[in-house]
């Protein structure tokens, strides 16, 4: 006991937080996992602290199913998807996790209406989408999914108590809104700017925002003991984590455009309801995915479905990408940052492949132990655990596995007097280890669907006719060489040219 307070009394050190006094980031009671977060709130990096040192709760907010996802809500839940993994298989954290999904809204009604079909059968058909386009990602899916339709009762208690509080007002209409002037931290995750909602006539102050939404003709709405309508945006979030995580959650996701006023919104009101000054120790915010330095946006139809991007690409392609890249900062989507990732996988499946041949090729001398690969894997894992900790730095990490895949490459490729199998093997295990944790397969189904057995057959003759092609200088034999391999690539096999050939199904 004595060791954790002298560890917690330290932590405030580490992290170079600011002064308690002047932060409004209020250190959780727990205990310390060693992993350093970012927060937004206290304006740095502070220690993931929970409650129980097995269980954490997550939330995340989901889509608002009107229309199809694209490329850019993609990058936001495949990079919170590589956090819980990096939670719950390299920390051995159990995650609750849950999503919330609005399945009634402004948008969506408007699309109903412009169909001419109601709006719950468009509300399934685009969340049925949206399931399939995340499965098609690898992304898991939460244990917990909370519709916003089947949450009434929860968020008009929710609202119900704010009103009773004093925290909340009823307006002419029976719309309902949160009273900022009664909480003196609104504005603690992002300075706050002036709110504009519809109805404003109706609030007290500038930045009041709506929690319910008075009933308008010819659109759905629920009754209530202040009148019918139906829950504002901000509230159903709220309403739904506080019904399954209770007074206080661990860690808050979305992307970075929920900081305000979403997450800001429901921050205060959840605060306000449980009566305490901190509901969601650590908020996520994963910052957008770009073209050429736009946001992409519906409204402006910019954007890239997640089937036309996986129609180019592979999943595993995609996810490495968003490994590279920081989840807090932009990330720049083009062809040209998309085949780097591609030729990253590339390199890691022959890699794997070259490794395998290897280890199982025919040697007359005996296998020895090569104690500068095993160190550099000792220190590699040391180090890529270090990153984890710090914020998740994944691009450290792909970067520490590239280098060690080289040195391993080395000894396979130009050390040809030494035979290390158990070096390499621990390598190449380690590599598949980190890289199926982080959520790639490292094998397309595509690639099932291809004979390997006449593919080998065709390389392996290629690679025997290449030989001898070069031993001999026969040009035009060279030139055929390449022009199979050119013919290679375009049904999608990559082959790689080496003493051992080898080749992999590219997407």
């Amino acid at each position: 006991m004595r060791q954790f307070l002298l560890i917690k009394r330290n932590l405030s050190h580490v992290c170079k937080l600011k002064p308690y006094k002047d932060t409004k980031w209020l250190m959780p009671d727990g205990n310390p996992t060693g992993i350093y977060i970012y927060s937004c709130v206290a304006g740095d990096r502070v220690p993931v602290i929970l409650k129980d040192p097995t269980i954490a709760t997550w939330y995340s907010c989901g889509p608002t199913v009107y229309d199809s996802t694209h490329i850019g809500h993609a990058s936001c839940y495949v990079k919170l998807d590589i956090i819980q993994r990096i939670l719950k298989w390299f920390f051995n954290i159990k995650l609750v996790t849950a999503i919330g999904i609005t399945d009634i809204d402004d948008k969506i009604i408007k699309k109903s209406q412009q169909l001419k079909t109601d709006y719950q059968t468009i509300a399934k058909q685009y969340e049925q989408e949206f399931w399939l386009d995340m499965a098609n990602l690898n992304v898991d899916k939460p244990m917990i999914i909370a519709r916003v339709s089947e949450h009434i009762n929860s968020i008009e208690k929710f609202i119900k108590n704010l009103i009773d509080s004093n925290m909340a007002y009823v307006v002419e209409d029976s719309s309902v809104y949160f009273d900022t002037s009664k909480y003196p931290l609104y504005g603690k995750l992002q300075q706050v700017q002036e709110n504009g909602e519809p109805s404003d006539e109706f609030k007290r102050n500038k930045m009041d925002f709506v929690l319910w939404k008075g009933q308008k003709p010819g659109q759905p709405c629920w009754k209530t003991s202040w009148g019918e309508g139906r829950p504002g945006w901000h509230i159903e979030c709220s309403a739904m984590v506080s019904k399954l995580f209770g007074s206080q959650l661990d860690f808050h996701a979305g992307g970075i455009d929920l900081k305000f006023p979403h997450h800001e919104n429901e921050e205060a009101q959840s605060c306000a309801f449980h009566n305490t000054n901190q509901w969601a120790n650590y908020w996520i915010h994963v910052g957008h995915l770009n073209l050429k330095d736009i946001k992409m946006s519906k409204s402006i139809q910019n954007t890239i479905s997640i089937p036309s991007l996986l129609e180019k690409y592979s999943a595993d392609t995609f996810r490495m990408a968003c490994l590279l890249s920081n989840y807090k900062h932009p990330m720049e989507y083009s062809d040209d940052m998309m085949k780097m990732a591609q030729d990253i996988v590339m390199k890691i499946k022959f890699f794997l492949k070259d490794s395998n041949v290897y280890v199982n090729k025919t040697m007359s001398d005996r296998a020895t132990y090569n104690y500068k690969l095993l160190n550099e894997l000792q220190m590699t894992e040391e180090r890529n655990l270090e990153a984890l900790k710090a914020d998740f730095d994944t691009a450290t990490c792909v970067n520490s596995l590239l280098n060690l895949i080289s040195s391993a490459n080395t000894t396979i490729k130009l050390n040809k007097n030494e035979y290390c199998p158990v070096s390499v093997t621990l390598i190449a295990n380690y590599v598949v280890d980190m890289l199926t944790k982080f959520g790639l397969k490292l094998v397309d189904s595509s690639e099932e669907n291809i004979s390997s057995s006449v593919v080998d057959t065709l390389v392996d003759f290629r690679h025997l006719v290449r030989k001898n092609a070069i031993q001999g200088k026969n040009k035009e034999l060279l030139t055929a060489c390449d022009i199979v391999r050119d013919r290679m690539k375009c049904v999608k096999i990559q082959i790689n040219d080496s003493d051992t050939p080898s080749w992999i199904y590219v997407k």
